[in-house]
C-alpha cells in the first residue's frame, strides 16, 4: 500500500509539472501573439528597404530586445513548429540554463520570421503592445475604428476594450498621466496573488476614449481546478490500487470462510490452501491446526469411550468377583488375603484413572504448561534413583559420553520439568518391560534442540508397528513381554507423544545399538517466540 501511494504521488507530480508545462506555452503564446502580429503588421507596411530596417530598430526599442527578420533557412524549427507558426501562432523555445526565450512569428503570406531573445517580461512590452494597437488604428479612418478594432482584439489571448474616460476608476495620479497621454499600468491585487491582475491603460488621441488591456490576469501553477482533477485522478488510481491489493485477501478470505461453514456442518477434513506466510496464511494454517485438532479429539474421544469401557471391565469384573468370594470366606486370613487382592485392583484402577485423565487433560488443547530451565543430566540421575528400586534385576544406565563433552549450558533447556519427567519415567518404565539386561538413557544437543534418548536391549519394535503404538490404549503382542511383566495401559508412549507436541518437538522411534528399540525425544531448547501449537498440525 505504501508503494501504491508514492507510485501515485509520484505520477501525479509528473502529471501536473507535464500539464503546467503545456499551459504555461499556451499562456505565453496568448500573451504574446497579438503584439507580434502587431508588429508584423508594420513591417509589412514598410515600402523600402531602409523604412523596414527603420521600423524594426524601432520595435526594437519598444519592446526592449533585439529585433530580425531571418528567412526561413536561416530558422532552427521542427515540422510542428513551423505549422504552428504557419497557423499565426507564436513559437517560444526556452533555455532556462540562459536565462532567456526565443520568440518566433512569422510574417503573414510570406516567407519571413521575427525573430526575437527575450530575456525579461517588464512594463515597457506592455506599453510597447498598447503603441502598437494605437498605431494599427491610426491607419484607418475613424468610421472603420469599430471593425478594426474587433480584427485586432481577436489576435489577442486577453481582453481589450474602449471606454470613455470619466468611467474609469483609477487614482488621481493615474487620471492625470492619461491627460499626458501617457500610458497606465495598474495592478489589481485582488486577495492573493492567483488572483490578481493587470491593466494597461493608454488614452486614444482626442476621442475622449482610453483603450484597456487587461485584465491580463498572472499565469497560476496550481489553479483550483487542476488540483481537484489531479485529487480525483489520484483518488481512483489509489481505488484501483487498493482494490487490486484487497481483492485476493477478500478472495482467499471468502476461501477460509467457506471452509468454516463447512466445518460448521461436520466436514472436519476441510482444508485451506496456505499461500503465503502473511496474517491471512498464518490464519489459515492456524485453521488448518484447528480443524486437524478437533478431527483427532473427536476421534480420540470416540477410541477413548470404546477403549475405556474395555479397560475398566476387567477390574470391575474382578472387584465383582472378589467382592462375592469375600462374603463366602469364612476364615478372617482368606479374608485378608482377599481384601489385599481387592486393594490392588483398586490401586490399578485409579492408576488407569490417572492415566485416562492425563491423557485427556492433554488431549483438550489448553495444558497448563510451565516452561522453567531444567538440568537435563540432573533430572535424568533423579529419575535413574527413583526407578531403580522398581527395576529388578534391569540396569538403569546413563551414558554420558556425549553430554560430558556439552558445555554446562547446553545441559540447561527450557521445558515443563513435571512433563519432560513425565516422558522420562513413561520411556524408561516401558523399556523395562521389554528390556533384558539394562535400559540406557542419552543426552545430547543437535544444533538448537535438545535430544534424550531411551534404549533397550530388548527385542525391539518392528517398523509396521512403530506408528501403532502411539495410539491410545494400543498394545504389542502380550507374547513379547516378560513374563511377571505388566503391559500397562497402552497410554503411555500416547502421552509422551502428546507432551513432545505442546513442547513444539518429537518422539520417533529407531532401532538401538543394543538392538532393542531406541527412543529419541528432540524439542527447541529454548521457547519459540510466537509459535503457535494449532499452526503445527
Amino acid at each position: 500500500m505504501l508503494l501504491a501511494i508514492v507510485i501515485v504521488s509520484g505520477l501525479a507530480f509528473v502529471g501536473v509539472e507535464l500539464v503546467n508545462g503545456l499551459r504555461a506555452d499556451v499562456y505565453r503564446e496568448q500573451m504574446s501573439r497579438g503584439t507580434f502580429y502587431l508588429m508584423s503588421r508594420g513591417l509589412q507596411r514598410q515600402s523600402t528597404p531602409d523604412e523596414v530596417e527603420r521600423w524594426r530598430q524601432v520595435l526594437g526599442r519598444l519592446i526592449g530586445a533585439e529585433l530580425e527578420l531571418r528567412g526561413s533557412a536561416d530558422v532552427s524549427l521542427d515540422e510542428e513548429e513551423r505549422r504552428e507558426l504557419a497557423n499565426g501562432q507564436v513559437v517560444m523555445q526556452l533555455n532556462e540554463a540562459g536565462g532567456y526565450a526565443d520568440i518566433y512569428y512569422q510574417l503573414p503570406d510570406e516567407e519571413r520570421f521575427i525573430f526575437a531573445r527575450m530575456t525579461k517580461v517588464s512594463e515597457q512590452q506592455a506599453r510597447a503592445t498598447a503603441l502598437l494597437i494605437l498605431d494599427e488604428l491610426a491607419q484607418y479612418p475613424l468610421s472603420e475604428w469599430d471593425v478594426e478594432f474587433d480584427r485586432i482584439r481577436s489576435r489577442f489571448g486577453f481582453p481589450l476594450s474602449r471606454v470613455d474616460y470619466n468611467t474609469l476608476r483609477l487614482d488621481r495620479e493615474q487620471l492625470q498621466r492619461l491627460q499626458r497621454r501617457e500610458v497606465v499600468l495598474a495592478l489589481d491585487e485582488s486577495g492573493s496573488r492567483r488572483h490578481s491582475s493587470v491593466n494597461v491603460y493608454a488614452p486614444i488621441g482626442n476621442t475622449g476614449k482610453v483603450l484597456v488591456m487587461g485584465p491580463m490576469t498572472l499565469f497560476d501553477e496550481r489553479p483550483v481546478e487542476l488540483l481537484v482533477i489531479v485529487g480525483l485522478i489520484g483518488l481512483s488510481a489509489m481505488g484501483l490500487a487498493t482494490y487490486a491489493l484487497v481483492r485476493p485477501l477478500q478472495a482467499r478470505l471468502l476461501r477460509l470462510g467457506r471452509a468454516v461453514e463447512q466445518v460448521g456442518h461436520g466436514k472436519l477434513d476441510v482444508k485451506v490452501k496456505v499461500e503465503s506466510n502473511d496474517a491471512i496464511g498464518q490464519l489459515a494454517a492456524t485453521f488448518n491446526g484447528m480443524t486437524e485438532h478437533i478431527r483427532r479429539l473427536i476421534e480420540s474421544q470416540r477410541e477413548m469411550t470404546r477403549a475405556v469401557s474395555h479397560e475398566l471391565r476387567t477390574p470391575v469384573a474382578r472387584l465383582r468377583f472378589g467382592m462375592e468370594i469375600l462374603a463366602d470366606t469364612p476364615s478372617e486370613e482368606d479374608r485378608h488375603v482377599k481384601l489385599d487382592a481387592l486393594d490392588k485392583d483398586v490401586d490399578q484402577l485409579n492408576e488407569l484413572i490417572d492415566e485416562i485423565l492425563t491423557f485427556a487433560r492433554l488431549e483438550e488443547g489448553s495444558p497448563a504448561l510451565e516452561f522453567d530451565e531444567i538440568d537435563v543430566p540432573v533430572l535424568m540421575q533423579r529419575l535413574q534413583s527413583e526407578l531403580t528400586e522398581i527395576s529388578g534385576d534391569i540396569r538403569i544406565v546413563i551414558d554420558d559420553r556425549l553430554s560430558a563433552t556439552l558445555n554446562e549450558e547446553f545441559n540447561v533447556v527450557e521445558g515443563a520439568e513435571r512433563y519432560i519427567h513425565r516422558v522420562l519415567q513413561n520411556l524408561v518404565t516401558n523399556g523395562l518391560r521389554y528390556a533384558k539386561q539394562q535400559v540406557v538413557l542419552r543426552y545430547s544437543v543437535q544444533e538448537d534442540l535438545a535430544c534424550i534418548e531411551v534404549e533397550d536391549d530388548g527385542p525391539g519394535i518392528p517398523i509396521a508397528d512403530r506408528e501403532r503404538i502411539f495410539q491410545p490404549f494400543s498394545r504389542l503382542d502380550e507374547s513379547r513381554q516378560r513374563t511377571g511383566k505388566s503391559g500397562g495401559y497402552g497410554l503411555g508412549l500416547s502421552i509422551v507423544q502428546r507432551i513432545a507436541d505442546w513442547h513444539g518437538g518429537q518422539v520417533v522411534i529407531t532401532e538401538g545399538e543394543l538392538g532393542g528399540a531406541l527412543f529419541r525425544l528432540t524439542w527447541p531448547r529454548e521457547r519459540r517466540a510466537g509459535a503457535h501449537v494449532l499452526g503445527q498440525f
